[in-house]
């Protein structure tokens, strides 16, 4: 993990919430294979799911980079190719937001009985599947470890200091759990497995 002088960096907390969207990107994959096998979708996991997109994801894994990480880095001069990677960064922020009310929106119909909610659900899952470790993959091999070089060591500890203050108020661990409830639901097999 990313770390500095025996502590972490900013990143390294950024990269450990990486690894809790992997875990559910996998749960995603099983309900698009049993919707596939079965023809039929659990409208209460994909509530959930939506739900951990959209506060864990978005709220607060994207919240610290949108509102922390990015505004320290325009405060410096930066490379055009970084400021390019960072306006990059924030439209695929809008595009899995955009992904995850379609979600919503698919699983809403799928419950009132419309045909076209089943097929909504599993575009949007597949799509969420497919692009979000790309994703992933350009921040931590692309993005992260540049970005941090324009940082002084008190800057980086300082913004170590915000993530965690940002954390403070939200419901952290409870998507831990939820991840971690939902993986024994469906029999996944847990990280490192």
């Amino acid at each position: 993990m990313a770390q500095m002088q025996g502590h972490m960096l900013p990143i390294g907390e950024l990269m450990i919430e990486h690894r809790l969207i992997d875990r559910m990107l996998k749960l995603m994959r099983i309900e698009l294979d049993r919707i596939g096998a079965y023809g039929k979708a659990d409208p209460e996991l994909i509530e959930s799911m939506a739900t951990f997109m959209k506060e864990y994801a978005d709220i607060c894994h994207h919240g610290k980079e949108e509102q922390i990480l990015f505004p320290r880095l325009s405060e410096k001069q930066i490379s055009p190719d970084m400021a390019r990677m960072v306006e990059d960064l924030v439209q695929e922020h809008r595009f899995v937001r955009n992904l995850t009310n379609e979600l919503v929106r698919a699983n809403d119909l799928y419950i009132n009985g419309r045909p076209e909610g089943r097929a909504g659900i599993i575009s949007s899952l597949n799509s969420i599947v497919e692009f979000y470790p790309r994703h992933v993959e350009k921040e931590e091999k692309h993005f992260f470890i540049p970005a941090m070089g324009y940082f002084s060591d008190a800057e980086k500890d300082a913004m170590l200091l915000m993530f965690r203050e940002f954390d403070d108020r939200l419901l952290y661990d409870e998507f831990r759990m939820m991840v971690s409830a939902m993986e024994d639901q469906w029999h996944a097999p847990p990280p490192g497995k």
